[in-house]
């Protein structure tokens, strides 16, 4: 999980799909998803593992993700973020336990578990009090994941959403990619003033 989630550091683009399986509905968006990874010693720790009753010491790290519009500029809010801490199975580091601040169906602390199969495709279960979420997560590129989930309730699946996920690239990247263009086609020089 840690690999992971130091694969998923940065600000990524979400192009999202949602269909509502209980009355017919569709819809899509765009967003931005923003992931910062911590290490074990990092202020949210105690926190979280006081409201779920987990022990500090089975914590190995996490990260803060927020969800924000794409088109408004500094757009955060702490109601659309979320801190998950990584309790990895000693016996097994493809299986372990995420405990989330809050759950992304129902704003309580919660605990998923999670394993990687052999491709290295996550899954993340999540069990509510009266729904069950499952996510998967995988990574076509290094600049490039897909993520699907469905939330099912006591009468059945109710929603299922799909998203790929581009990665954005950071202001030093940005400058570098300027740097390179302004190289290869320097701007062309200006025509001298006409005579008046």
């Amino acid at each position: 999980m840690a690999d992971f989630l130091g694969a998923s550091s940065g600000t990524w683009l979400t192009r999202r799909a949602v269909h509502h399986l209980d009355h017919q509905d569709d819809e899509a968006g765009d967003s931005n998803l923003t992931i910062e990874p911590f290490g074990a010693s990092d202020s949210a720790v105690r926190k979280i593992c006081e409201s779920l009753g987990v022990a500090t010491s089975q914590v190995r790290g996490g990260a803060r993700f927020w969800w924000e519009s794409n088109l408004k500029e500094n757009s955060r809010s702490e109601d659309h973020a979320a801190v998950l801490l990584d309790v990895v199975n000693i016996e097994n580091p493809r299986h372990g336990f995420l405990l989330r601040d809050k759950g992304y169906i129902e704003k309580q602390p919660v605990i998923s578990n999670y394993c990687f199969a052999e491709d290295g495709m996550l899954t993340i279960t999540t069990r509510y009090d009266t729904n069950v979420g499952i996510e998967r997560c995988w990574f076509v590129t290094e600049g490039v994941r897909i993520r699907v989930s469905s939330v099912q309730f006591l009468d059945g699946v109710s929603m299922t959403t799909y998203c790929t996920e581009l990665r954005c690239p950071n202001g030093a990247q940005l400058e570098a990619i300027r740097a390179t263009a302004r190289e290869r086609f320097p701007p062309a020089s200006q025509p001298p003033a006409s005579a008046s």
